[in-house]
């Protein structure tokens, strides 16, 4: 008897702005270095981890996206040694970033599955001297990425993580069912490990 599964791919990008400070952006990591071992010890799992926020002055801010881990050239050393460097500031470009990565990212097929899984906690915003970047008009390019995504085959896992009750009339939410539609879940810093386990489970079944 020969079993036979997919390989898989899977990017995990995490909101670094400054309001992910605290409890949201340490449940985040830990969350995502539970990902990275599950995939490790998968073994036909590749993960990509990256973080995306802005970088420079006010008026001079640019958005910026920095892959901190990738299973196909670093190490698990990499994680223990680093990670704890890793920390928040700026502010949230969202599909700006999704767009600088687009090309990088491994389209679904009938020999591999592929997963996008968004960590953040707000809408869009990105702005200096030259654009502004925020409401419908982000929140339309958010959604047009999210699209692209999907129609090149990768399934997109999109997680708000906020410390108070959400309700659907609330602005955030509608904002982010319209970035992400079906693809949209809420939890707080404290169930982030659950996303972990669930994913994982599939994960070690891949």
């Amino acid at each position: 008897l020969t079993e036979r599964y997919n390989k898989a791919y899977l990017h995990i990008s995490i909101d670094a702005s400054g309001s992910m400070s605290g409890k949201p952006w340490n449940k985040a990591m830990t969350s995502a270095v539970a990902m990275i071992k599950a995939c490790d010890m998968a073994g036909n799992i590749d993960v990509v981890v990256s973080i995306r926020t802005t970088h420079g002055n006010h008026s001079k801010d640019v958005p910026m996206i920095m892959v901190c881990y990738d299973s196909r050239t670093d190490k698990l050393q990499k994680v223990k040694s680093l990670f704890s460097a890793l920390d928040v500031c700026g502010t949230t470009p969202e599909g700006l970033c999704f767009e600088a990565i687009e090309k990088d990212l491994i389209p679904g097929n009938n020999n591999q599955d592929s997963y996008f899984i968004n960590y953040s906690d707000g809408q869009p915003y990105y702005g200096n001297s030259d654009i502004q970047y925020s409401g419908d008009r982000a929140e339309a390019h958010t959604k047009k990425m999210c699209d692209g995504m999907r129609a090149k085959g990768i399934s997109v896992l999109s997680y708000f993580i906020t410390d108070y009750d959400v309700s659907d009339d609330d602005y955030d939410v509608k904002a982010f069912k319209k970035m992400y539609g079906k693809d949209a879940e809420f939890i707080t810093p404290t169930n982030m490990m659950a996303v972990a386990k669930t994913m994982n489970k599939k994960f070690l079944e891949v």
